[in-house]
């Protein structure tokens, strides 16, 4: 490779490094103040930059938040990708419902963290962003979770009047999400009761008896873990 070569070769990682630092500035400030009441300025200074340098990278601030919603695609693809399938079956809504938990449990070293912090200030603001993620969740999670539940039910194994899908995925999401948020601070933010095993079995359990799991199933299901 020639020197030109190499120096340009340079140029373009720095280009893209620098594309994806806006980008990452962006996530955060549109998430608080919504697309209108972003502002490219507040963007250029979390970003550490100039907002003549922004513009050199991103033509308007439409464009940059096009860029931001391709990369919540990335990240949202991802983490459903590593939750892996489950069978369509009571266990399998088990199975759901508990790596949904450990996820959460995670906390700041959740591949989606960042992410999820980011919906939680959506929501306090106008909602757009997270408006955006909860639809692509609810796409992506409720076909499994359906089959599954109906499976479930089939085989005996809910319990109840039984609850919207749509309704589900939603309410799997808050837990996940509050409980991932809530763990994500150096200093406590929520007293839970009992350890890291406790927690986990008894949000597994609020989770699954929510849904409609019988109880028993439940029981036996928490009591395993870690036994």
């Amino acid at each position: 490779m020639g020197f030109m070569e190499g120096t340009m070769s340079r140029l373009r990682l720095s280009s893209a490094n620098r594309r994806a630092s806006i980008v990452a500035a962006a996530r955060t400030v549109f998430a608080c103040y919504g697309l209108e009441g972003a502002r490219t300025q507040q963007i250029a200074k979390a970003a550490g930059i100039s907002e003549a340098l922004l513009f050199q990278h991103f033509a308007s601030k439409t464009h940059l938040y096009r860029a931001v919603l391709r990369d919540v695609i990335v990240d949202q693809n991802r983490t459903f990708r590593a939750f892996g399938a489950v069978e369509p079956s009571t266990d399998g809504l088990l199975e759901m419902v508990l790596r949904t938990v450990r996820h959460a449990m995670l906390g700041p070293r959740a591949s989606n963290s960042e992410s999820m912090r980011i919906v939680v200030g959506s929501l306090a603001a106008d909602g757009h962003y997270a408006r955006l993620v909860y639809r692509r969740s609810l796409r992506l999670a409720a076909p499994s979770l359906s089959r599954a539940l109906d499976a479930a039910a089939a085989e005996g194994g809910l319990v109840g009047r039984p609850i919207a899908v749509a309704n589900a995925v939603a309410f799997l999401e808050h837990v996940g999400t509050m409980l991932m948020i809530a763990r994500s601070h150096a200093r406590p933010v929520v007293t839970y009761g009992g350890d890291d095993i406790v927690l986990m079995r008894d949000a597994i359990a609020f989770c699954a008896r929510g849904i409609g799991i019988d109880p028993d199933r439940v029981d036996r299901f928490v009591e395993s873990l870690n036994a």
